[in-house]
Formats: C-alpha cells, structure tokens, sequence
C-alpha cells in the first residue's frame, strides 16, 4: 500500500489520454440516453448516487438514489418523451482532481421538433474497478419534480 494524501508538491495535470478516457466515457453515456438504455445508463453508475438540484423556491434538494430510483427517474419514455427525437448537442469540460476523480461541467443544448432549449449540469466522476463510474448528478430545477414523484 502507498500512502496517500491531498497534498502533493506539485499540482495534478491530467495527460491527454485521461481527457480522452472521461470524454469517450461520456461518448458511450450519450449514446445510451439516445436509445432511452436505462440499464446501461445505470451500469455506469456507483451507486448509491447523489442527487442535487433546487426547488422553485429556490431551496436545495438533495437524494441519494438507488439503482432502482435511478432507472425510475431516467426512463424517458415514462414521461412520453421520445430520446430518438430528441437532438444532444453537448460541451464538456473536465476538471480532474487527480488521476481518479474530476467533476465534469456539461452545457447541453437540446433540439426537439425546432425547439432548442438550453441547461448546464455537473457529474461528479470517480474511478471504481479501474473505470469512470458517475457518483453524483447537480442540476438546477428539478426539486419541485424529484419531491413530487420520488418523495424528496
């Protein structure tokens, strides 16, 4: 065993392999969302993960989800939405705490049937078993949803 510690002499620069890794990660991510696979979606996951968002009245709201929640809360086609239809056009930009762990800032832009909406959210990223598993979600503006329907 090494010893280990958040302290170093020198700051953390990640190689372009370890971009490379996380991003392709998010590749293989971003075609399972197209095809509404939330059990790949989920296989990517260390759960239990965490959740945060805010409510309308502007109060955090924060859950820990199982797999189970998971593909509840992701499945598309439950809320009559159709992924297929949908265009992803997303911008990330990793920022990598070491070799291992990065949070990961997305800005998305999705086109349905000519309406272009807009969000930003943020994945906390950490390596389990050698691969990029997402451990916690943050997006603004789905409190008032995740009370409602997931007991929040």
């Amino acid at each position: 065993m090494t010893a280990q510690s958040p302290l170093g002499t020198t700051q953390f620069s990640p190689t372009a392999a370890d971009a490379e890794s996380l991003l392709a990660w998010f590749d293989r991510y971003d075609g399972h969302v197209r095809r509404n696979d939330t059990e790949a979606m989920a296989d990517m996951a260390l759960f239990p993960l965490v959740v945060m968002t805010n409510d309308s009245a502007g109060e955090c709201v924060t859950q820990e989800w199982d797999r189970a929640t998971f593909l509840q809360a992701m499945d598309m086609s439950a809320g009559g939405s159709d992924p297929a239809s949908m265009q992803f056009d997303n911008h990330r930009q990793p920022v990598f705490l070491n070799r291992d762990i990065a949070v990961v800032i997305t800005d998305s832009t999705v086109t349905v049937g000519g309406d272009t909406q807009y969000m930003r959210y943020v994945d906390v990223m950490a390596k389990a078993g050698g691969e990029w598993r997402f451990k916690s979600m943050i997006q603004a503006g789905w409190g008032d949803m995740l009370k409602q329907y997931l007991g929040a």
